[in-house]
Parts: C-alpha cells; structure tokens; sequence
C-alpha cells in the first residue's frame, strides 16, 4: 500500500503529464535564472511544486543553478545597500537644507559668522562633532555660540576633554579647575586623554594648561550642517 510520499509523487506526476506547457514554461524560467518566488508569480504554482518539478528535471541544487541563486542574492543585496544609501543622503540633504533655513536670519550676525568660522577652521570634520583648543576664550566663544544658536545645553548636549601631556601629572589639579572656572563647568565632568610625546628638551612652560575639547552630542548631521553653512557665507567674501 503506497504511503504519503508515494501518493504525493503519484499526483504530481499526473499533474506534470497534465499540464505540460506549464512544466516546461516552470524549467525554460529556472534555466533563465528565474527565482522560485518569481516563478511562482509567472505560473501560479505552489513552490513546492516548483521544487518538485524541478528536482524531477534535474535543475534543484545543481553547481550552475547555485550560483545563479548566489548571484541573484548579490544582485538584490548591492541593490538594496544602494537604494538604503541614496535614501539617508536624501534624508541628511533634507536636514541640512531645513537647518540653513532656520539659522539663514543669523548671517549678518558677527557672533554667529564668528562660531561657525571657528568651527570651519578648529572643528573635527569627521563624526567626532568637536572643537578643540589651547586658548580658554575660542573654547568658551564656542560654547555660547551652542547654546545661542543651536539651543544646546552645556551640561545635556556637549562633553569635554582635556588632551595633556603625561609629564604634567603633578600640576593636574590646576589645570583642571583652571578649565572648569573658564568655562563654568563642573570639574568631574572633565574626561582626561594623556599624551606620551617624547620630549627631546624639557622646557618649563608655567601657562601650559593643556588642549581642551568640546563634542556636540544630540544634534544628528552637526558637522555637515556647520560646514554646509559655512559654505555660504564664505562664498560671500570670494566675490
């Protein structure tokens, strides 16, 4: 007595033997790299009829046949990932045309063009979204121009470091809190990066306080958005 696969290949044959326009249509598809899923959208078929029909034919899982399924999954993955990147380029173009029309009534304004200039010309263009430096008065003009224009908190939206060298250890306490008071912040919020440059010839420098850094976090596409205004008003000085 025939069992259930038995009795499933049975009316699959008859099925095949039935229709075979339709079971030659299902292999002259897979030998044009055609998917089961398209197939199945060309014919109608179940795929596991598909898969049937095909292992019957030979064409399941073959070396040739494989690899038209591994070139179609490229295929459809490079397509994807460059679909995916048009539409964030879209999306970060739209942000930052939507920023220059929020801040474009401040152009004429000497602080701003002053916080943007020193962005263009100390701030890290890279993901980094900081500006860093040695003088205490770029590093504090920076952060009202932040907080006046972009609406950033001190405390909420930016980060801080101090960059100093490893043979300052002993003078630490001081200028930590010298960067603190210029700058009204808390000195606990201050992270520290040592640096271990070799020095040839020791110089004491009493005013050394180190290189301080301020990182904008909250604000998505902060750089592109500062350079992209930036942009403009350079290009107002070149004519």
């Amino acid at each position: 007595m025939p069992n259930n696969t038995q009795n499933k290949n049975i009316r699959q044959q008859i099925f095949r033997r039935k229709n075979p326009d339709l079971f030659r249509k299902v292999i002259e598809l897979r030998k044009n790299e055609y998917s089961y899923t398209n197939i199945k959208k060309e014919t109608g078929l179940a795929k596991s009829t598909i898969q049937n029909w095909l292992t019957y034919a030979g064409l399941i899982l073959t070396k040739e046949h494989l690899e038209i399924r591994n070139r179609n999954s490229i295929a459809g993955h490079v397509a994807a990932t460059a679909a995916s990147k048009i539409t964030r380029s879209k999306r970060k173009s739209q942000k930052i045309q939507l920023f220059i029309q929020s801040v474009k009534k401040y152009f004429v304004d000497p602080f701003f063009i002053a916080g943007i200039m020193l962005y263009e010309a100390e701030g890290s263009k890279g993901s980094a979204n900081g500006f860093s430096n040695s003088d205490f008065r770029l590093i504090r003009v920076f952060i009202k121009f932040l907080e006046k224009y972009l609406m950033l908190d001190r405390n909420k939206n930016m980060t801080f470091r101090l960059y100093i060298h490893d043979t300052r250890k002993n003078d630490l306490s001081r200028i930590v809190n010298f960067w603190a008071k210029k700058l009204l912040i808390d000195p606990n919020h201050i992270k520290l990066s040592w640096k271990h440059n070799i020095v040839v010839k020791k110089r004491i420098n009493l005013d050394y306080v180190g290189q301080f850094e301020v990182r904008v976090r909250g604000l998505s596409n902060f750089t592109g958005k500062l350079l992209a205004v930036s942009d403009i008003i350079l290009s107002q000085y070149q004519k």
